[in-house]
């Protein structure tokens, strides 16, 4: 179980790079993503779910990660593209893009840090 989990956190870490580079793109054109784009962002959050889910069967048979933060960080990288989403509401399209730029480059950093605490 431990290599799906581990196999699931490389997805979650080609998607974030994925992420990023689709961001900085709209950033660039000054444009929304657009369809395409929020079902891309909503596969994200199912792999960092589906990701989070085997480490709770690790949890729950006894694995522990080495660092508690390692749970806490899980969280924040779930939370971190649908709380970019809540701030789009009336922002510009180049501004939209940023947001969503910024939250995927947060993502990256919180996926390091969980690689170091796991």
């Amino acid at each position: 179980m431990d290599g799906i989990h581990l196999l699931i956190a490389y997805g979650a870490v080609a998607f974030t790079v994925a992420g990023i580079g689709w961001s900085l793109l709209l950033v660039f054109a000054g444009r929304a993503g657009g369809l395409a784009f929020e079902r891309f962002q909503a596969a994200v959050v199912s792999v960092l779910v589906v990701g989070a889910a085997s480490g709770l069967v690790l949890l729950a048979t006894g694995e522990r990660p080495a660092d508690g933060l390692h749970l806490l960080y899980a969280t924040v990288a779930i939370a971190l593209i649908p709380l970019a989403r809540s701030f789009l509401g009336r922002t510009r399209a180049r501004a939209g893009a940023a947001l969503l730029l910024a939250a995927f480059v947060v993502l990256g950093g919180v996926a390091y840090r969980l690689f170091t605490t796991g």
